[in-house]
Parts: C-alpha cells; structure tokens; sequence
C-alpha cells in the first residue's frame, strides 16, 4: 500500500504545486520511489488518498518502459494497463 507523505513535504518533493484537477508526480530515482502530489479536487473529496486510483495504479506498479526520461521531474500521472504512468513532463509543459 501507499505511504503518505505530510502535505508540508509533498509539494517541495515533488516540484511542483498542487493542480486543481490534476495529479503531479516525481520519480526519485535514486530512491527508487514515486511520490504523488493528488490534486485539490482528490485532496478535497475526503476519501482516503490511498485509495485514490493513481495510488493504486502505484501500488500495483510503474509502467517503466513510459518512465525512461521522465524521472526526478514532475510529471502529470495516468494510467494505462492499470499502472501508473507519466503523461507530461510539467518542466517543459507548466500546468
């Protein structure tokens, strides 16, 4: 299952500021750990941020073939083949 992360932290660890509808993300690479930032929409709904559908695509892996380039930078997640995958890499496409 997903860890959480404080929410004074996530920001500053992923590098980007929270989205009003969608999910940022970081892979560290020397951690070997994504982290994702949930949007305010998520964040607001009340449920439990693990059990927000990105955190359980995270939970059932990477796509890692989509993350080659794509680490230690935020990125805005989906999902394709039900794992979590970078969609934008937000230093060249700000949200």
């Amino acid at each position: 299952m997903s860890n959480l992360v404080p929410a004074e932290d996530i920001e500053r660890i992923v590098g980007a500021s929270r989205h009003s509808t969608m999910h940022i993300g970081r892979a560290i690479s020397s951690e070997q750990t994504v982290y994702i930032l949930h949007s305010h929409e998520c964040k607001d709904s009340g449920i439990d941020l693990r059990e927000c559908e990105l955190s359980l695509a995270l939970d059932r892996g990477i796509e890692r073939p989509s993350w080659a380039g794509y680490e230690d930078r935020p990125v805005a997640l989906g999902i394709i083949h039900e794992r979590l995958v970078p969609l934008v890499d937000l230093t060249e496409n700000p949200a």
